[in-house]
Parts: structure tokens; C-alpha cells; sequence
């Protein structure tokens, strides 16, 4: 079987690949959440927020169609917490939203002004 110049580098580089880290958000979501609130602003408006909020490292948003009123927020930390995950938050409710957050403070810190 002939393979082509790419194809023979590609199966060359495949030892020396970077190294793979599974982002277990379920396990960091089995700990103790460092904070719950209820707040009084919209889903919406704590996402917004949360999103422009100054940050070195960006969340990632998660929604399921069958869960309207729920939304989660991952940041990702390589080493900073369990299984590549820094953080994670939900809210649940549309118009006074309930923020649950595990993970790390330094993130909690800059979401913070976004529940009060």
C-alpha cells in the first residue's frame, strides 16, 4: 500500500503528540461548591457579565435544549484544578438567577461583582 509524503509525516509525528487532559467537570461539581447565591438579576445579565468579565482565561458556555433555565460556565486551568478544569459555575433560573461556583478563588474574585 502507497502512502503520500503528508500521510507518512503524520504517522511519524503521532508518538510526539502533545500530551492529552480529560476536563472532568463532573468530578469538580461533586465537591463542595465554594459559593451559592441567589441574586436578583436575569440569567442573561449574570452571563453577559460573566463572559466580559477581565479575565486571563475564558469560559466556555455550556446549554442543553432540554434544560432552558440552565446555564454553565467552564474555565479552563491546566493543572489549576481537578482534571484540567479551573472552574465552574451554573445558574439556574431566568430572572433571579442562583449562581453555584466550584473551582478556584482567583476566579471567584472576578465573577464576584457579577452576583451583587
Amino acid at each position: 500500500m502507497k502512502y503520500g509524503k503528508a500521510t507518512a509525516i503524520a504517522l511519524a509525528a503521532l508518538p510526539y503528540g502533545t500530551p492529552a487532559f480529560a476536563a472532568d467537570i463532573v468530578r469538580l461539581m461533586g465537591t463542595t461548591p465554594i459559593i451559592s447565591v441567589q441574586s436578583t438579576k436575569g440569567m442573561y445579565d449574570l452571563e453577559r457579565c460573566m463572559i466580559e468579565v477581565d479575565s486571563p482565561v475564558m469560559p466556555q458556555v455550556y446549554r442543553q435544549p432540554d434544560q432552558p433555565e440552565r446555564v454553565m460556565f467552564v474555565w479552563d486551568g491546566i493543572g489549576g484544578g481537578l482534571g484540567g478544569v479551573s472552574a465552574v459555575a451554573r445558574i439556574d433560573g431566568v430572572k433571579n438567577g442562583k449562581v453555584t461556583f466550584w473551582g478556584r478563588e482567583k476566579i471567584l474574585r472576578r465573577i464576584k461583582p457579577c452576583l451583587e
